[in-house]
């Protein structure tokens, strides 16, 4: 049994290259990539790596709030590429999963903006006595929750975490002023940079009732996300993805590879 494998995952991460542009365009492009080593975010400058904005008053349901540098890879058994393909292009590359992961690659967190979320209401005592004269104790629990949706609820809680930390870094302040930035004060922005970068810029939401060509149905593409620029060499590619007509013109560009070329047609 241990020797057993399912399809719908992969040993190997793709890239697809030049959404939008012609495949002469596209290969063109991939040369580049191949020839300088580098596939990269946009500004697209191998020496501007990894930086992230973040729009607090934007929403996280909308994939708004985390705004970072970011350079991505699918999760997806070459058989099954022809759906990704159309939605972004024909040509790519892929890396093995330890490559991308000792670069610093991890999946996306995928949240179906629709799911419930039960909550506790925030209730007073008012609110409570109300609820008892006019349902009875044994309807309390039920009248103290509210099923809202999964957007609904980060996007309340993210700006309640925003609005905490800047409570915490005045506290932090005042209770040990040091000039400069306090020890204290430093542990309270590290820890937000932690979460930042290391949780909240690789949460996904998505409509999951979208259709599976759909281009915004993103849960298919089973990212991985490597916050900033990746720099290989050709014996890191795994596997070239190409349309036959570029196969000649590959061959006498890059004649030292020796990984695998698979044709898209």
């Amino acid at each position: 049994m241990s020797g057993l494998t399912q399809r719908y995952i992969s040993k190997e991460l793709l890239h697809f290259i030049g959404r939008g542009m012609d495949t002469g365009e596209q290969f063109r492009l991939f040369a580049k990539i191949l020839s300088e080593g580098w596939i990269t975010h946009p500004p697209h400058n191998p020496n501007a790596s990894g930086n992230l904005q973040v729009n607090v008053g934007a929403s996280i349901s909308n994939n708004e709030m985390y705004s970072p540098d970011i350079t991505c890879f699918a999760d997806i058994p070459l058989e099954d590429i022809s759906l990704h393909m159309g939605k972004y292009s024909s040509i790519g590359l892929s890396f093995t999963k330890d490559f991308i992961a000792a670069a610093g690659g991890v999946p996306v967190h995928y949240l179906p903006i629709d799911a419930s979320v039960n909550r506790s209401k925030n209730l007073n005592c008012e609110d409570i006595q109300k609820i008892v004269f006019e349902h009875g104790h044994d309807s309390l629990i039920e009248h103290m929750s509210e099923t809202v949706s999964k957007g609904q609820h980060f996007d309340e809680m993210l700006s309640e975490y925003h609005e905490l930390f800047d409570i915490f870094r005045t506290l932090a302040r005042e209770a040990d002023p040091t000039p400069g930035v306090s020890g204290l004060s430093k542990r309270v922005m590290e820890l937000k940079r932690f979460l930042d970068f290391h949780l909240f810029s690789y949460f996904k939401f998505f409509d999951h009732r979208k259709a599976d060509d759909d281009p915004d149905n993103y849960y298919f593409e089973r990212e991985w996300r490597i916050v900033g620029n990746l720099r290989f060499t050709l014996d890191d590619v795994k596997t070239v993805l190409i349309p036959s007509e570029f196969s000649r013109a590959f061959r006498e560009q890059f004649p030292e590879y020796v990984g695998q070329v698979v044709f898209t047609d």
